[in-house]
């Protein structure tokens, strides 16, 4: 029988020991399993359990007037409701000011809120409908937009409007037929370019109360579509119902 060298006698005995060896010899320092299960836990079986926050956000606008709102339409705007949802949709539009604009993406919703009082004036005076030239305030408003000075006879409108000042006779009110017109053009804008699961176009109008100059605005949504929204008409901060134009 050959003899083994003491290098091998040696290895052979530390063999021996570590299988031999009592559980107190062990690294003291490995985790138990149940350390272990704690501290790396297993994923959930459904990902979106206990989920308590949105994970498909939307954008858009809730707040946009156009040349129907008296006021943004002699600031110098002349896109209509349709222009706007044109443009909230993704579609090339050109601006007021005569340049081609695009959105870098699309918004999800938009609300047209164009003011309910004197709803679609600005377009009519703008174009110059003899009504409303007819009437020494509205002769001098028209001259001013025409020759420049829109941002002067804005103005001069809303002034007019939030003292109590502004011509009777040039108040577009509920029950008149532009009035209704240009709220049916709004509710008409909405259901066109309204596509559910793509692009969300609500019906609705700015309300604002106006109490000694003080103007409190707040803007009215309506949830239904055009067949309940044209059952009403917008309500306003000055209630009266002239004859019909």
């Amino acid at each position: 029988m050959m003899r083994m060298s003491s290098q091998r006698l040696l290895l052979a005995g530390l063999m021996a020991v570590s299988l031999i060896a009592p559980a107190w010899a062990q690294d003291v320092g490995s985790p138990a399993k149940e350390n272990l299960e704690q501290a790396l836990p297993k994923p959930a079986y459904s990902p979106y359990a206990n989920r308590d926050f949105p994970t498909r956000p939307f954008f858009g606008d809730t707040h946009l007037h156009t040349s129907f709102s008296m006021d943004a339409g002699a600031f110098g705007a002349r896109l209509n409701p349709r222009d706007a949802y044109r443009f909230a949709r993704g579609e090339q539009v050109t601006s007021s000011t005569g340049q081609p604009v695009k959105l870098s993406r699309p918004l999800d919703f938009l609300v047209v809120a164009d003011h309910s009082d004197n709803m679609g004036f600005f377009p009519d005076l703008f174009a110059g409908k003899p009504d409303l030239l007819a009437d020494p305030t509205g002769r001098k408003w028209y001259d001013m937009i025409q020759s420049g000075k829109g941002a002067e006879a804005a103005i001069e409108i809303i002034v007019a409007f939030s003292h109590g000042t502004f011509p009777k006779d040039l108040m577009y009110f509920p029950g008149t037929r532009p009035y209704r017109s240009a709220w049916q053009e709004t509710i008409a804008a909405a259901e066109q370019f309204n596509e559910p699961g793509r692009f969300t176009a609500f019906i609705g109008y700015e309300w604002t109360s106006n109490t000694g100059g003080n103007n409190l605005h707040r803007n009215v949504i309506f949830r239904d579509n055009g067949d309940k929204a044209s059952q009403v008409e917008p309500g306003r901060a000055i209630h009266r119902v002239s004859a019909v134009r």
